[in-house]
């Protein structure tokens, strides 16, 4: 389903009868959906009319599909009992399967209890100052954790208004602001970077004076980005880090943050090296997590569990850092690392922050493409922004005068856009399996 009300109404209807929810990203087409359908054992289906071209024949349990959008589904709803259902639901019980590639970098079925999606809901909304008062421009789809747990359930939660974005553009959600008061918004990365990047006179044609928190997870931010987004909008950045396995893990505040770092951590950490061995304060490693609210399992997938979950702790596949003050610092998907052939390990981050400083450049993102000889071509896709020209000898220019030589992107595509997943975040993966 679309990112909407009726999301959210037929959610809790599923949970309130003491079924599970399957959240399936709108932006799946049919031959995605069908596997992960037959995977997790789906019986019904709530669905629109935009989505229902599906093969239902080729999904040996399922009984029904509802559309929301047609009379039938009307007139069941005035046909039905407004009671509520008697259903005995214990917090430990099954209440969702949320289909992530996360950590392995494969689709399988995170399996959330009533008790772990609700486990840093109040805690989140503790960091940001979310209140009764407060309304909560979203533009997270409810499908994600990050927008199910910390957006939808902790703003229901406090008694918060939440305005849902359907679709993302730096209008809309001024727009939203001004008409809505908005005091909170919650977004990726990619969403905050757009909205630094407006002209200030394009922000003072719109009353935002209510608008007081961004809230960003998903990926890696930009400081001088968060920091321009913070002077140009006078509100406080809140960077969040988390996982569809583990919810929140780790986050900044209102009254206790750093640009630059995803705050403090919220339940206990291991950073290891590649020996298994914890680093010293500074190093990068991998982050190990130990929170109470952690997923059950991977559906029907004990061995894919075995592999994250050891010895209680769960291995993210992350590379992190902790300073000295105690702030963790999110560094990169080890999968998402480029190696050079020297064995040199470069972060994307570190180009892309350099490559958007570029006056012409809107966005960018730097990949290891491999090539035919089963190497890594270190890549940089570029969308310029509207009514600029720029070649490519001035960006590789550009490049060398603020990058060392082993970081130096071996080619430059110009593209009219960046793939990106349904929560917004950059699909790297995408790109990394492009032709150059």
């Amino acid at each position: 389903m679309s990112h909407t009300p009726e999301w959210v109404i037929n959610y809790f209807g599923v949970i309130k009868a003491g079924g599970v929810a399957v959240l399936l990203s709108s932006r799946l087409k049919a031959p995605e959906l069908t596997p992960l359908l037959r995977d997790s054992d789906a019986r019904i289906v709530i669905t629109e009319k935009e989505f229902s071209q599906m093969p239902w024949h080729d999904i040996p349990l399922l009984k029904q599909v509802l559309k929301v959008d047609e009379s039938s589904y009307k007139a069941m709803l005035a046909d039905s009992s407004a009671g509520s259902p008697h259903v005995d639901i214990d917090d430990g019980d099954m209440a969702a399967i949320i289909y992530t590639s996360g950590a392995l970098g494969k689709q399988k079925g995170v399996v959330h209890t009533h008790a772990s999606l609700l486990g840093t809901s109040n805690i989140v909304s503790a960091g940001v100052g979310r209140g009764r008062d407060d309304v909560v421009i979203d533009t997270v789809p409810f499908f994600y954790l990050f927008g199910l747990s910390e957006v939808l359930f902790g703003s229901i939660i406090k008694g918060a208004t939440v305005v849902i974005i359907p679709q993302f553009t730096p209008r809309v959600v001024l727009e939203a602001i001004e008409r809505e008061k908005g005091s909170i918004l919650f977004g990726v990365p990619a969403i905050h970077n757009a909205l630094a990047m407006l002209r200030e006179e394009v922000i003072k044609g719109y009353d935002i004076s209510s608008f007081r928190v961004a809230s960003t997870a998903g990926a890696k931010s930009s400081p001088r980005l968060m920091k321009m987004l913070e002077d140009k909008f006078g509100l406080t950045l809140c960077e969040t880090y988390g996982l569809s396995e583990l919810s929140v893990v780790s986050m900044s505040t209102i009254d206790d943050q750093k640009l630059g770092t995803v705050g403090k951590p919220i339940c206990d950490l291991k950073i290891i090296g590649d020996d298994g061995a914890e680093v010293a304060v500074g190093e990068i490693g991998e982050a190990l997590f130990r929170p109470p609210w952690m997923m059950k399992e991977y559906y029907k997938a004990s061995d894919l569990t075995a592999q994250v979950i050891k010895d209680g702790w769960f291995y993210t596949g992350d590379l992190v850092r902790m300073d000295e003050d105690g702030y963790l610092e999110y560094v990169e998907k080890k999968s998402f690392i480029v190696v050079t052939p020297s064995g040199l390990k470069i972060s994307p981050w570190e180009i892309e922050d350099v490559l958007l400083r570029h006056p012409g450049i809107a966005e960018a993102v730097y990949v290891g493409v491999k090539d035919s000889y089963g190497g890594m071509v270190p890549t940089a896709f570029i969308v310029l922004k509207e009514g600029q020209s720029v070649a490519v000898e001035e960006i590789a220019d550009f490049c060398r005068q603020n990058l060392a030589d082993f970081k130096l992107p071996k080619k430059f595509k110009f593209v009219d856009s960046i793939p990106k997943t349904g929560s917004g975040k950059i699909d790297r993966r995408q790109l990394m399996r492009s032709r150059i």
